[in-house]
């Protein structure tokens, strides 16, 4: 450590090849640490503009941005200047984020007949601008992506991220300021977050898998069966009592830690992948939410538990939702621990009829053709009071796969509820269900709980854009590791 806060080599003479100028300066990302002069180190990062150098002042070294030797970023010309620049051009003072901190630069656009605005030659430098006006600050594709998995792994906020990058920067040469770039980054992340979905979606590549909506940008399960994708040409003229082979079967629960608080929100702040991820829009449930929650005869509050055995509804109690606008949400899972894209919905209290019906068909999306469906839910024997009405007068077209969907208690719950619960929807009495257990959506929540300290922080739209990118991680992760 000590050893670092030297070089042999400086002060001294340049050790670049055929110059004789004084060693001032070394790089502290190169590796090996080359002493050179100012003009040699400014051309030796002639790609490589991001990176921090080292001055002698005659008695330490002085951390410094290449700014400081006279750089300057030239963009189109693989970092050569332009020969368009006009003479009395001068550069941008630009401020950019990359991953090793806030970095101050001078920089030129290309000039030349024909070329490119500079929103797209910034993109194209793989600078991600924080405004589309007067733009003076950007962030390297790098430090975004690094925030995109860090953000789905370690679910950490953005405001703490920016303050690492903060800390660890350089300030201003008098005052060691830096200023904050919470706010800019904050838009920008979001922005490069959900373009990274449609890329990964395959929408880009007309990527078409059949009963999957076109503007779905979910990472889909490819073990469920998917007719005209993964099953075989004849599985239709499977025998009835082998129709459970070609079964899928779903998996709901609530999650009262993906809480959103009641705060002064932005009213016009819309979620960028509205209807296309895993949550429900709340458009799509306005009717049902204002009737329920504030027509002049309310409906019951939350599904009513006719189980006398199942005591864990008593623990849901009115207090523990105050203050928030969102209690959690419920999310439908299939059986290979995959989010189902439309399968979520944001809760207001406990969880309802309404919530459940809304997020079972979301699930359904893209099973029309299958024979057999299953669904397992902690509460399943109160669900199905009354659900061919309620789809009667609400989803009529679906009323053919209720009538026949398989709903079946997890194996874990159901020992809250009475013996003929316990009987009547055991996954070991039901043909074609084997050893299933039905749990398998409880398994994100340990991970997923964590980003409830920054969603419930969150304004509404934010929110569902940080729950959508953290459930196509979760199926992303679990596709990839399926061949293992």
């Amino acid at each position: 450590m000590f050893w670092k806060d030297q070089c042999p080599g400086i002060p001294g003479e340049c050790q670049t090849p055929g110059c004789t100028g004084a060693a001032t300066t070394r790089c502290r990302e190169c590796h090996a640490k080359k002493p050179s002069c100012a003009d040699c180190a400014v051309l030796a990062h002639r790609n490589l503009p991001f990176h921090w150098v080292e001055i002698w002042n005659g008695e330490y070294f002085e951390r410094s941005d290449l700014l400081d030797l006279g750089f300057v970023l030239y963009l189109g010309h693989h970092g050569s200047p332009c020969p368009n620049i006009p003479t009395r051009g001068a550069p941008v003072a630009f401020v950019i984020v990359h991953i090793n901190e806030v970095h101050r630069c001078k920089l030129h656009y290309c000039h030349c007949p024909g070329s490119l605005s500079q929103l797209r030659q910034l993109v194209r430098a793989d600078l991600f601008p924080a405004t589309l006006e007067r733009i003076e600050t950007a962030f390297t594709c790098e430090v975004l992506e690094r925030f995109h998995v860090d953000y789905d792994i370690s679910k950490r906020s953005t405001q703490d991220f920016v303050e690492i990058l903060k800390v660890l920067s350089t300030g201003d040469k008098e005052t060691g300021e830096v200023k904050d770039r919470y706010r800019d980054f904050m838009i920008s992340s979001r922005i490069y977050r959900h373009l990274t979905l449609v890329k990964r979606s395959g929408r880009q590549h007309q990527v078409v898998i059949p009963g999957r909506l076109q503007q779905d940008l979910t990472v889909p399960c490819m073990t469920c069966p998917i007719p005209g994708f993964n099953l075989p040409s004849n599985w239709r003229d499977t025998p009835e009592h082998l129709r459970y082979l070609h079964r899928i079967v779903f998996c709901a629960d609530g999650n009262y830690s993906l809480k959103k608080k009641t705060k002064p929100d932005d009213a016009h702040d819309m979620a960028l992948s509205s209807g296309q991820g895993y949550i429900i829009p709340h458009v799509d449930m306005k009717e049902y939410l204002t009737k329920k929650y504030h027509g002049k005869a309310p409906e019951p509050e939350d599904i009513p538990i006719i189980c006398s055995g199942f005591k864990i509804p008593r623990s849901q109690r009115p207090g523990k939702f105050k203050h928030v606008d969102v209690s959690g949400v419920l999310s439908f899972m299939c059986d290979h621990l995959h989010f189902r894209p439309g399968g979520t919905a944001d809760l207001q209290t406990a969880e309802t009829w309404g919530h459940f019906d809304y997020c079972l068909a979301g699930a359904l999306k893209g099973t029309e053709e299958l024979f057999e469906r299953g669904v397992s839910y902690d509460v399943i024997c109160s669900s199905i009071c009354h659900i061919l009405d309620r789809f009667e007068q609400w989803k009529p077209e679906l009323l053919p796969i209720i009538r026949e969907l398989k709903m079946l208690l997890p194996k874990l719950h159901m020992h809250a509820h009475k013996d003929l619960c316990q009987i009547v929807y055991a996954f070991c009495y039901a043909h074609g269900f084997g050893h299933r257990h039905g749990e398998g959506v409880e398994t994100p929540w340990a991970e997923l709980n964590i980003a409830g300290l920054s969603t419930r922080e969150m304004t509404a739209g934010a929110r569902h854009d940080a729950l959508t990118s953290l459930y196509n991680y979760w199926n992303w992760q679990k596709t990839q590791k399926m061949g293992k």
